[in-house]
C-alpha cells in the first residue's frame, strides 16, 4: 500500500453543500497496488466519491473509511471541551426553534388573511359580527408581536452563544498539543498497474457543512440599475481551501422530491393558545475611523505619479436548461475553513430601470420615489440588498426571488422634488333627507401637487373613501377632475404624468347615506 499526498484545487459551492476536487501524483510499479489518500474531513459523504486518474493503470475499485487519530495534551481542556460541546448542542436547539416559530408566524400570517377574505362573506349573511373581526385581528396581533418579541429575545442569546463559543475555541487552540480526537476520512484505491508509470489520481466527493448565501449592492441611476451580485461563502469543512478554482453554483444539494397530494380537512375555527416566536436582529456595521495626512504628505502624493485605478474581475456565469446558474470566479481564492463567510463577487449587471413617484393622501404627507428594475437573463435569489442612488446609499432593504426577466421595486425614499397637499374643501352634515328617515353626510377634497424637478415625473397617487358591505350604508363618489384608473373597496387610483414646474389639482367628493337611527363605526371625519 502507497501513500499519495493530494491538495484541494477546486471546489463548487452549492447554496447547502460543496463537491471538492483533490489531485495528488505518485509513481508505481508493475502490479496491483493500493494508493491511500487521507486526511479528508470527516464531513465528506462517504456514498459520493469518485476516483479518476492518468497513468498506464487500471481502476479496479474503491474503498472508503473512516480513521480516527487521538492528540495527547499538556494541560487539562476537558472542561473546555465539555463546555464547547454543551454551547453547540444548545445553539442547534435554539436554531430549531428559530426554524418552527418562524413557520409559526407564517402561518399566522396566512391564517388571517384566509379569515379576512372570508369575512366579507360570512358578515354579508348575518352570520357573524365587526366584533368578531375585531377580536380575530387583535388575537394575531398579540400573537405576532409576542413571537417578534421573543425572536429578539432569542437572537440576542444566539449571539451570546457565538461569543461564547468564539472565546472557547481561541482558548483550546491556544493550549499546544491539546488531547483532541479527530476524524479523518481515507479512501484506498485499487489499481493494476500495467507497468512502472508514474500516475496522477483525481478524488471529488460533496459535503453538506459548506454553503453561500447572496448580498447585493444596487446603484440605481437615471434609466439604469447596476446590480453586483456577491457570495458570502462559508467553509466549515475543517480543510482550508488554498488557492483554488471557485465555481459558485445557484444548485442545491439535497435531493428534490415529487410530493405527492394529501387529503385537505377543514374544520371549526378554534382560537390556537398563544404562543411565541421571534424575529432575528440585524447586524449593524462599524465605520472605520478615516487616517488624517499631513500638509508635507499631501503635497508629496499630489507630485507624485497618479496609481492606476483598480480593476475589478467577476465571474462567467453560465445557465443550464433548468435554470441553474453557476458562476466560474476567476482567478485563485482562497478560503480558510471554520471562519466567518467570505464575499466573493460574483458579476456586475446594468438593468433597464424606471422611476416611479408614489403618494398615499390619507397615510402620507411626503411623496416617495421608487425604481421599478427589469431583470437579466440571471435570476435574483433572495438577499440583502445595499441601495445606493447615483452612488450616494439611501438604505438596505431585502429582497425574495427574482425570475429572468421580471420586474421588481427597490430605492423607496422620500421624494424631494415634489410636494403634496391633501385638503378638505367642504364638510356638509345636514344633508336633506331627515325627513326620510335618513341622515347624509358630504365631503369635497382637493388633492394639490407641484413638480419641481427638472424633468417630467410619473406618479401613482393613491386616496381612499369609505366603503362598506351592508346595504344600510350608502357611499356614493361624485366624479373628480382627473379620472381615477381604479376604484376597489374605497381604494382610489390614479395614475398621471406631471411636466416640470407644473401643478396638478384633482377635486373629488363623496357622500355617506345610512338610517337615521343606527351608528356608523367607526365615527365619519
Amino acid at each position: 500500500m502507497k501513500d499519495m499526498e493530494t491538495r484541494i484545487t477546486s471546489a463548487t459551492v452549492f447554496r447547502d453543500g460543496a463537491r471538492i476536487t483533490r489531485i495528488g501524483k505518485t509513481e508505481l510499479t508493475r502490479g496491483e497496488q493500493i494508493v491511500r489518500v487521507g486526511g479528508i474531513t470527516e464531513y465528506a459523504l462517504q456514498d459520493s466519491f469518485r476516483v479518476r486518474g492518468h497513468g498506464k493503470a487500471i481502476l479496479r475499485g474503491i474503498d472508503v473509511k473512516k480513521t480516527t487519530q487521538t492528540y495527547e495534551p499538556q494541560s487539562d481542556i476537558k472542561e473546555d471541551l465539555m463546555k464547547l460541546k454543551n454551547l453547540e448542542k444548545e445553539k442547534r436547539g435554539i436554531q430549531d426553534q428559530v426554524e418552527l416559530q418562524k413557520a409559526r408566524i407564517s402561518h399566522l400570517t396566512t391564517m388571517m388573511a384566509q379569515f379576512s377574505s372570508e369575512f366579507g362573506k360570512w358578515f354579508s349573511v348575518g352570520e357573524t359580527g365587526m366584533d368578531h373581526l375585531t377580536k380575530m385581528d387583535k388575537m394575531n396581533q398579540d400573537l405576532v408581536s409576542d413571537a417578534k418579541k421573543n425572536l429578539r429575545t432569542l437572537s440576542t442569546e444566539l449571539e451570546r452563544i457565538d461569543a461564547e463559543i468564539a472565546a472557547l475555541r481561541n482558548n483550546i487552540q491556544r493550549i499546544q498539543g491539546e488531547r483532541r480526537t479527530q476524524t479523518f476520512t481515507e479512501v484506498y484505491v485499487t489499481l493494476d498497474v500495467k507497468e512502472s508509470t508514474p500516475l496522477e489520481l483525481e478524488v471529488i466527493y460533496q459535503l453538506s457543512v459548506a454553503s453561500w448565501y447572496s448580498t447585493y449592492d444596487v446603484d440605481i441611476g437615471q434609466g439604469e440599475a447596476s446590480l453586483k451580485r456577491i457570495a458570502m461563502v462559508y467553509n466549515n469543512t475543517m480543510e482550508n481551501w488554498e488557492d483554488i478554482d471557485l465555481i459558485v453554483s445557484t444548485a442545491s444539494a439535497r435531493p428534490v422530491e415529487a410530493v405527492k397530494p394529501q387529503p385537505y380537512y377543514v374544520d371549526v375555527y378554534r382560537p390556537a393558545p398563544q404562543g411565541v416566536a421571534y424575529a432575528s436582529g440585524g447586524r449593524y456595521a462599524e465605520a472605520a475611523p478615516a487616517m488624517a495626512m499631513d500638509s508635507e504628505k499631501l503635497m508629496e502624493k499630489e507630485e507624485a505619479e497618479p496609481m492606476p485605478e483598480m480593476v475589478e474581475e467577476y465571474a462567467e456565469a453560465s445557465e443550464s436548461l433548468s435554470g441553474i446558474t453557476t458562476y466560474d470566479v476567476p482567478g485563485k481564492v482562497t478560503i480558510e475553513a471554520n471562519r466567518d463567510p467570505q464575499p466573493i463577487t460574483l458579476t456586475l449587471d446594468n438593468f433597464e430601470s424606471k422611476r416611479l413617484h408614489y403618494w398615499n393622501a390619507s397615510a402620507m404627507t411626503e411623496v416617495v420615489a421608487q425604481d421599478e428594475i427589469t431583470n437579466g437573463d440571471l435570476v435574483i435569489l433572495p438577499g440583502n440588498v445595499k441601495v445606493y442612488a447615483d452612488g450616494d446609499f439611501i438604505g438596505e432593504t431585502g429582497i425574495s426571488t427574482i425570475a429572468p426577466r421580471e420586474k421588481f421595486r427597490l430605492g423607496t425614499r422620500a421624494a424631494y422634488d415634489m410636494k403634496a397637499e391633501k385638503k378638505l374643501k367642504e364638510k356638509d352634515t345636514e344633508k336633506a333627507g331627515l325627513t326620510r328617515g335618513k341622515q347624509k353626510r358630504g365631503y369635497k377634497y382637493l388633492l394639490e401637487l407641484k413638480n419641481f424637478s427638472k424633468s417630467e415625473i410619473e406618479i401613482r397617487i393613491v386616496d381612499r373613501i369609505p366603503y362598506s358591505t351592508s346595504e344600510k350604508i350608502i357611499i356614493q363618489m361624485s366624479q373628480p377632475t382627473l379620472a381615477y384608473k381604479t376604484l376597489e373597496l374605497g381604494i382610489v387610483t390614479w395614475e398621471t404624468k406631471l411636466e416640470s414646474g407644473k401643478e396638478l389639482k384633482i377635486e373629488y367628493g363623496f357622500e355617506v347615506e345610512w338610517e337615521k337611527d343606527l351608528i356608523v363605526r367607526p365615527p365619519l371625519p
